[in-house]
């Protein structure tokens, strides 16, 4: 593929196809707004910039406190650092003082998806305004853009709940305006992704692979209209994705190979492609990889963050039965015969990486040390590392990678629809897509239809199957357990001795040191100081 730069007062130096070529314009001294109109590569090149949030805000990205992993904040992940700032610090700060106000919150990114709202909406007025192209091309290009200003507004709204439209370029007049109700709020976002699914392609040609599809924004609808509580939309978006089920879209045969896929492949419904210079916001496997892959001299942050000991006894047993810490055969073996996304997703004591064995034991080669005795520990604090996401055959832990991410899977569209099939009183219907996910997890069907109770297993099933993929903190709090699951709650981890005769003494400890903290009028964040002092429209979130 050729790489393509173009520098104008509207695009960005240097902007991500998503799929698609880039272009090496002719080389000029100064580049006018006119000029992103001149063509249709170069009209691209503006719409190439609005597609980098798809991976900005997953695991590659720093969207939230500097740090990609978002779970992080919830009950499955804990960062390691004791100290404030970034590498996980910040994270913390929040998880056990809040510190979450309208003039400070490390959990939104207001100005920034405010600033490419703009961006777009600046889009679409030169697209209807300057752009000389056959309306078929036009409309493909609208189609894009309305796309990332519902993906946009959705964010804000996942956050804040009510909060203020914006559908056009904001002049004088329009600057002050008042927060929407939530609903609208919900009716704008449901209305442009509407749009954008009834005029996008079911695929691209060769040279656009990786561009927005009708079926990734029926996927990304689906998981919208939960957020909404719209469970007939969010069932019948998911239904539209079904539909192509084996010739589109489908679930890999076994779970480990989901993340080890170098692109977009069957199970990706909506993603982000990396080629060539373009690669990861971070360096992922330096700072999530367990320590026992580095030179013990190497002092660098790393290990920031570790799975819980609650999202490990989570993981079923190999039979679908739950782990239980009172079987003396689970108690004296906790790690073997789980489920496959256990081995997929966690690295463990005595768990094969690399050639060798992870050690967490007190003084193994991957270490244990207890929360809060050092700033940075550098390994883990809860026994655990996370295995997914992670590339097994990296050595140099400096490079930047290049895997592809899945913003939503076919797996996490089959379970939209079935919490939506639940929720809607369709549960007999609900266990179709539920067992699909199941299935492919080696698990027996499920056949619960009370409706409290399948709303519990779908939940779990849902934490396990996108464990650590950041959508796990957001869940809590659409569903309102936050309160229950986080706030005034401690979680544990797993420090393991290592006997004589080289067994294990296995002791479930505290691994936070204090109570945690969550609040109600969390499930809403405060509208930032800065929206309110320049829009006296904007009036505060009640409770803030």
């Amino acid at each position: 593929m050729k790489r393509l730069k173009i520098i104008t007062l509207i695009t960005l130096v240097l902007v991500f196809t998503g799929c698609s070529d880039f272009l090496e314009p002719e080389p000029r001294e100064r580049y006018t707004e006119m000029d992103a109109w001149k063509s249709v590569e170069n009209t691209y090149l503006y719409i190439n910039g609005f597609y980098k949030p798809i991976y900005e805000y997953g695991p590659y990205g720093q969207k939230y406190a500097d740090v990609s992993m978002h779970d992080g904040f919830s009950d499955i992940l804990r960062y390691g650092a004791n100290v404030m700032g970034g590498a996980g610090g910040d994270v913390n700060k929040v998880v056990y003082t809040g510190t979450i106000s309208p003039s400070s919150n490390i959990l939104s990114d207001y100005n920034y998806e405010y600033n490419r709202i703009r961006r777009i909406n600046e889009f679409l007025y030169g697209l209807k305004t300057y752009a000389k192209y056959d309306e078929n091309v036009v409309t493909l290009m609208e189609a894009q853009a309305r796309f990332f200003r519902a993906y946009l507004h959705f964010m804000l709204v996942r956050n804040h709940g009510s909060i203020v439209i914006r559908d056009n370029i904001d002049g004088p007049n329009e600057a002050f305006k008042a927060r929407s109700a939530e609903s609208e709020c919900w009716d704008f976002i449901e209305k442009d992704l509407d749009f954008a699914a009834e005029n996008l392609p079911e695929e691209w040609d060769k040279d656009n692979f990786g561009r927005l599809t009708q079926g990734a924004v029926y996927g990304f609808k689906s998981r919208a209209m939960l957020y909404a509580r719209r469970w007939d939309k969010a069932a019948e978006a998911a239904q539209k994705v079904i539909d192509k089920e084996g010739t589109l879209y489908d679930l890999l045969p076994e779970y480990a190979d989901v993340f080890k896929q170098p692109d977009l492949f069957k199970e990706t419904v909506l993603g982000y492609r990396f080629h060539g210079q373009l690669t990861h916001s971070i360096q992922f496997d330096k700072l999530y990889s367990p320590s026992g892959d580095f030179d013990p001299e190497n002092t660098d942050v790393k290990c920031l963050a570790v799975p819980t000991q609650e999202m490990i006894d989570s993981y079923y047993m190999a039979d679908g039965s739950k782990f239980d810490w009172n079987n003396p055969e689970h108690a004296a073996n906790p790690y073997q015969n789980r489920e496959p996304r256990f081995y997929a997703s966690v690295l463990y004591n005595g768990a094969p990486w690399k050639g060798r064995t992870i050690e967490t034991f007190v003084g193994g080669k991957d270490g244990f040390k207890e929360f809060g005795t050092e700033n940075h520990p550098n390994t883990t604090t809860t026994g655990y590392y996370i295995r997914k996401l992670l590339d097994e055959q990296i050595t140099d832990m400096t490079r930047r990678g290049t895997t592809a991410w899945s913003e939503v899977r076919y797996a996490e569209v089959l379970l939209n629809q079935a919490e939506a099939l639940n929720e809607s009183g369709k549960s007999n219907e609900a266990l179709n897509p539920l067992n699909k996910v199941r299935r492919r997890a080696k698990l027996p069907d499920i056949t619960e239809t009370n409706q409290a109770n399948l709303r519990q297993i779908i939940r779990e099933e849902r934490k396990i199957e996108l464990a650590f993929e950041g959508q796990r903190y957001w869940d809590l709090r659409r569903w309102r357990t936050a309160l229950d699951i986080l706030g005034g709650k401690r979680m544990h981890g797993m420090k393991i001795t290592k006997n004589a005769d080289d067994t294990f003494t296995y002791e479930i400890v505290d691994c936070d040191g204090q109570n945690r903290f969550f609040e109600e009028r969390y499930y809403q964040f405060p509208i930032p100081l800065s929206e309110i002092q320049n829009n006296p429209e904007c009036k505060q979130i009640d409770k803030w």
